[in-house]
C-alpha cells in the first residue's frame, strides 16, 4: 500500500478519537493563531483540516473571511463538517493538499496547516505550488513536527528491534525547510518549538499516538506481540529517560511574497 493510501486508511480510521488525544496538536494549532495576531486575511487556503480544530480557530479569528479548508481523509472532512456547520464562510473539501486539485486555484491570501506538511513526499515542490497561489501580498504559515520527535520512543524501540520504524525518521530538518522556504519567499522564519508529555505507561503513549492516526509499523505486523514484551521495551524506556515521557519537535514556518512583510528572518542555511 502506498504511502498516501496508509496515511488516508490511518487518519479516516483515529478520526473518531482524534480530538481527545491530539492535546498536542491542538496546542501547537494555537500557537499559530497566536502568529496571526493583528492581520486580516480575505481568502485563506487550510491544508490537511483533519476534525477541524485548527478551522474552527481560524473561522472564530476571522469571521469575515472565506475560508477553504481540505484533508485527504473524507472521514476527517465529515468530522469538520459537524464542527463547522454554523459557519457559512467556511467551505470543506476532500483533497490531497501535496496535489491541489484544479479548482483550488487560488490567489489566496494565507494558506496554513498545522500538522500536516510533515507527510509530504516532495514539500519543497508543494511550497512552490502554493507560492504561486499566493496573492501578491499573500504568505505561508505552517506547523510541522520535525525528525526528533519522539526521540525517546525511537531510540528505546530500535533496541528492542531495530526493523520498527517511526514515521518520524523521514520528516525534514530545520536546515532542510530554511532551504525550501528561502528559495520560494523573499522574506521566511523557521522557529522549533519544543512540547513534552508524559504518560503514565508505554501503552498509554501508543493508544494516544494510534488514535491521533500515528503508530509505530513492520512489515511483518504488530512489533509487541504480548505484554510481557510490552513491559520489556517500557522497563527500557524508564531506565533510559526515567518516565514515559514524549518530546514533539515541532517547526513553526512562515513565508510571505511580499519584501514588506513583518517576518523575522531567519539567517541563511549552510
Amino acid at each position: 500500500m502506498c504511502l498516501k493510501a496508509r496515511l488516508t486508511q490511518s487518519f479516516s480510521r483515529a478520526a473518531p478519537t482524534y480530538d481527545t488525544y491530539a492535546d498536542v496538536q491542538s496546542e501547537t494549532a494555537t500557537c499559530l493563531i497566536a502568529r496571526l495576531k493583528d492581520r486580516e486575511y480575505q481568502k485563506i487556503l487550510e491544508i490537511g483540516c483533519g476534525t477541524g480544530f485548527y478551522t474552527l480557530m481560524l473561522a472564530q479569528k476571522f469571521l469575515n473571511s472565506h475560508i477553504l479548508a481540505v484533508d485527504i481523509s473524507p472521514v476527517m472532512v465529515a468530522e469538520a463538517r459537524i464542527k463547522l456547520a454554523g459557519y457559512s464562510g467556511v467551505r470543506l473539501e476532500k483533497a490531497d493538499g501535496e496535489h491541489l486539485p484544479a479548482f483550488i486555484s487560488g490567489p489566496f491570501d494565507l494558506i496554513t496547516a498545522s500538522g500536516a506538511l510533515h507527510w509530504f513526499e516532495d514539500l519543497e515542490k508543494t511550497i512552490q505550488q502554493y507560492r504561486r497561489i499566493l496573492s501578491p501580498s499573500g504568505s505561508v504559515l505552517f506547523a510541522l513536527f520535525g525528525p526528533n520527535t519522539l526521540f525517546e520512543l525511537n531510540k528505546t524501540l530500535r533496541v528492542f528491534d531495530n526493523r520498527i520504524c517511526l514515521p518520524v525518521n523521514s520528516f525534514p530538518k530545520e536546515t532542510t525547510l530554511q532551504g525550501f522556504l528561502s528559495r520560494a519567499f523573499n522574506e521566511w522564519n523557521v522557529k522549533e518549538l519544543s512540547l513534552s508529555r508524559t504518560y503514565p505507561d508505554l501503552l498509554s503513549l501508543l493508544r494516544s499516538l494510534k488514535n491521533t492516526g500515528v503508530a509505530p509499523r513492520m512489515e511483518t505486523g504488530p512489533f509487541v506481540r504480548t505484554r510481557a514484551g510490552m513491559l520489556e521495551i517500557e522497563r527500557g524506556y524508564k531506565k533510559h529517560f526515567g518516565s514515559i515521557r514524549a518530546t514533539y519537535q515541532i517547526f513553526i514556518c512562515e513565508g510571505s511574497k511580499s519584501p514588506n512583510h513583518q517576518i523575522t528572518k531567519s539567517p541563511n542555511p549552510q
